[in-house]
């Protein structure tokens, strides 16, 4: 099945736009509106690119941005947005190689507690907190950290409510920094699928870059 990574630049001085990016509900089903059929959760983010603002989306089918494009984008810019096949990078990928990656995570623990069996979610605060819990889960998801080669670049609280009415508390870190491939195979599956929780809100998606550096991280 074909993976297809979809780049639109948001106008982020419109009013609309600043009401759809004050909350990740609100993105999330506008990022579902724009595909046919049974909602699928497709991975997605939004970065801040040479100065532009920009939604990421990851997904098995071709979105329709147009709608987005005409309420938080620019119209006259071309292509108005782009879908390029992710297979391609998906294909490539080797043990051993080495990449820059660039990750938005929502990095937490669960804590015991009598008579729970699940524990009490808690997201981790700190950026070092948070850089141990992406290391801790790099070799499982197929790659190899040093944690002097990566950072937690920004970190935030986001409060939003659900449906309007329950209140959602995320705490997000994003990672950038260089990774070395242990198995391809699992890199692919976690690149595809995500990292961590609040996938529906912005979160887990992470993206590759040649590194120009060398490989032996």
């Amino acid at each position: 099945m074909i993976v297809y990574l979809s780049r639109l630049i948001l106008d982020d001085q419109k009013r609309e736009t600043q009401r759809l990016l004050s909350s990740p509900e609100f993105v999330h089903g506008a990022v579902e509106q724009c595909f046919p059929g049974k909602r699928d959760r497709n991975l997605w983010r939004i970065d801040y690119l040479n100065g532009q603002c920009c939604l990421l989306v990851l997904s098995h089918q071709l979105p329709d941005f147009g709608q987005l494009v005409s309420a938080y984008g620019f119209k006259d810019r071309q292509p108005p947005w782009e879908s390029k096949p992710y297979d391609n990078l998906l294909n490539r990928l080797e043990n051993g190689q080495v990449w820059r990656f660039r990750l938005k995570a929502n990095p937490v623990r669960s804590l015991k507690q009598e008579g729970d069996d699940r524990g009490k979610v808690t997201a981790h605060v700190t950026p070092e907190h948070q850089k141990q819990w992406l290391f801790q889960r790099a070799e499982k998801a197929g790659f190899s950290l040093s944690m002097d080669a990566f950072e937690v670049v920004h970190t935030q609280w986001l409060r939003f409510y659900k449906r309007g009415n329950r209140l959602v508390t995320l705490r997000t870190a994003t990672f950038e920094g260089v990774l070395k491939v242990t198995d391809a195979a699992a890199l692919k599956e976690s690149l595809q699928t995500g990292l961590g929780r609040a996938k529906a809100y912005g979160c887990g998606l992470m993206t590759l870059a040649k590194a120009g550096v060398p490989s032996d991280v």
